[in-house]
């Protein structure tokens, strides 16, 4: 071993030797994945195998390449993707195991031990509940490891976790192993030069960051200024985080703009040709890669959620192989991808988060900066936080914290969980169950209403007759898309493969975008909504608030690519990044066979095999 393990490292290889359960929280790049590794490697050598979950399928990917590169047989499942699954070693999205717990898949049965990568996820509104689906319900002779660098009610999760799983170690670690530095910064009006207000080397607010007449005069740095100091002071690598997409590139364009080409051009131009030589100059126009290499020839380059997966893997490889020096990101880049930089600014702390435009949290605060120093690379890393004057002061003092906000439980339940429950336990042991929940545990066991949810959608799924019906109870457990619901009432009077198309779109993640139906296929869509007005009354009847709703907002994008077999003129026609149309066409694909599996309807093999252009599915994988 050619380093020294900190102590908190060693004390969580030591419990895990113990085989204790293990919940480790410590700063982002502090080492976590060293003890997940010492894990992995315990366990396959008793000859037991082990599950490491992640939130997203980006982490699951580079945790996947990860092991394989220290030569563990590693499996990946990640809906989309399905490489070697019955290794020993599995690298998944929490999802695939949360189903794989509920159907008591037999590779259960030879797990020793689950690392849940980022457990602080347990808090999202939206996927939150299938952390602790997994926490409740994984057999208990499998131990734990939890991983994450913000929670800060850190002690009252890991007794949630002790009265549910038994012994389990807290293992914590305030010490970053590259020392951050966070810097406010501005300029005067008058004046380009960039200054620091206020800085965690020195927590005492300066004279000038209180409300006096010195107020007026602070602005925002410009970009140019911005990039010029961070070269002249070697602060590069640097991640510029905004949260627009649009922004990301205008920014990226604008730097580019007045940077030169770089002279030693040829390991780059030999990496890129190996991976997109064989294209056809339609997807090399899709790509957009004239521009994309423009800029990553002068070592700047962009990257957000609308861009294709093979150009986004492509990235990550330059920046973390040092090609990249200044990166434009949303903050999809923070989310556990080992990516780290000398130094991140983050230009406006305003964010739309699908509700409102509201500051940043100091959880996203802190998982933005933790990308903010290299380990064994940089003595110190920068954050720099551009000055606004919008912003009471308060706000940066408790920011500068650098405390993460508490792990709130988002625990719901849904109809596909009911179900999940209803088949492996009795009715009044499931609704027990919830008693075991994170949400209970911090609501002081108050689960009057989640038990009141339980048991009316429970009676609506009685009313549906979904009992009755084993095609109806597979369709949500398999998938746990609750909006399938209005379709399954209909599904035997498809006939065409339209209808079946719509169908799967119900099933989509929601767009943000909404596309008016052609009028060819409206009475396909009408006999849905009238079916859903049914169970909305049933849901009314039995005063349930968040009711079942479609969207089929995927259909007329689909319809056309279905039609055309052309996908530049669909992206044209509606507007679209083609990587939010490779997001949602690879969910299609993998909704699609599963439907094809549970119903043996041939139009599900056809809308699946819609989804096999070499463009969707290309990865450096």
């Amino acid at each position: 071993m050619e380093f020294k393990l900190d102590k908190f490292q060693e004390d969580a290889i030591k419990s895990l030797h113990e085989n204790l359960n293990v919940l480790v929280i410590a700063p982002t790049g502090s080492g976590k994945t060293y003890i997940a590794e010492k894990a992995v490697e315990k366990y396959l050598s008793e000859e037991l195998n082990v599950i490491y979950t992640t939130p997203i399928k980006a982490l699951s990917n580079q945790k996947y390449n990860d092991f394989n590169n220290l030569g563990y047989e590693t499996g990946l499942l990640t809906g989309d993707r399905t490489i070697k699954s019955d290794s020993s070693l599995i690298v998944g999205t929490t999802e695939i195991l949360r189903n794989m717990i509920f159907t008591e898949d037999k590779r259960l049965e030879d797990i020793g031990i689950i690392v849940l990568d980022e457990v602080h996820y347990l808090g999202d509104s939206e996927r939150g509940t299938t952390w602790e689906e997994i926490i409740i319900h994984a057999p208990k002779n499998i131990k734990l490891l939890c991983l994450s660098a913000t929670i800060e009610n850190k002690s009252e999760f890991l007794d949630w976790i002790v009265s549910l799983r038994g012994p389990t170690k807290l293992v914590e670690s305030n010490t970053r192993p590259v020392p951050l530095d966070v810097e406010l910064v501005a300029t005067q009006k008058n004046h380009e030069k960039i200054y620091t207000i206020k800085s965690t080397k020195n927590n005492k607010n300066k004279r000038i960051f209180n409300f006096d007449k010195k107020y007026l005069n602070h602005k925002k740095p410009l970009l140019p200024n911005q990039i010029n100091y961070l070269d002249k002071n070697n602060l590069t690598p640097t991640i510029f985080f905004y949260f627009s997409r649009d922004r990301v590139e205008t920014k990226a364009r604008q730097a580019t703009s007045t940077r030169s080409r770089q002279r030693k051009n040829d390991e780059l131009k030999k990496i890129y040709d190996e991976v997109f030589k064989n294209l056809d100059n339609e997807e090399y126009n899709l790509l957009n890669l004239d521009e994309l290499y423009w800029m990553w020839s002068r070592r700047i380059a962009y990257h957000h959620a609308g861009l294709a997966p093979i150009i986004k893997e492509f990235i990550e490889y330059l920046f973390l192989h040092r090609f990249i020096d200044i990166l434009f990101a949303t903050e999809t880049l923070a989310l556990g991808l080992n990516l780290p930089a000398r130094s991140i600014v983050i230009d406006a702390p305003y964010k739309y988060d699908g509700v409102k435009t509201r500051l940043i949290t100091q959880s996203e605060f802190l998982q933005l900066t933790g990308r903010a120093g290299r380990r064994g690379i940089d003595n110190i890393g920068y954050a720099f936080i551009n000055y606004d004057k919008n912003i009471h002061t308060h706000w940066y003092d408790k920011l500068f914290t650098l405390k993460p906000n508490i792990l709130n439980s988002s625990f719901s339940i849904s109809y596909a969980s009911i179900l999940n429950m209803i088949n492996k336990y009795e009715v009044s042991e499931a609704i027990k169950l919830i008693n075991e929940s994170f949400y209970s545990f911090q609501n002081k066991y108050d689960t009057h209403e989640l038990e009141k949810t339980f048991i009316s959608k429970l009676q609506v799924l009685k009313d549906l007759k979904y009992f009755e019906s084993e095609l109806k109870q597979k369709t949500l457990t398999e998938t746990y898309r609750d909006t399938f619901i209005p379709g399954l009432e209909i599904i035997e009077n498809g006939k065409e493969i339209e209808f079946y198309l719509m169908f799967l779109c119900t099933g989509l993640s929601k767009s943000k975008q909404e596309f008016s139906i052609n009028e060819k296929y409206q009475n396909i869509y009408t006999k849905y909504f009238v079916i859903q007005e049914e169970i909305n009354k049933l849901e009314s009847f039995n005063n349930i608030n968040s009711r079942v709703t479609i969207d089929i907002s995927w259909f007329s994008i689909f319809n056309e690519y279905l039609i055309k077999n052309n996908l530049e003129y669909v992206l044209n026609k509606f507007n679209l990044n083609i990587g939010d149309f490779i997001r949602s066409a690879k969910e299609a694909s993998e909704l699609s066979l599963k439907l094809y599996n549970i119903f043996n309807i041939d139009e599900f093999k056809q809308i699946n095999k819609l989804f096999t252009n070499k463009l969707i599915q290309k990865t450096m994988l």
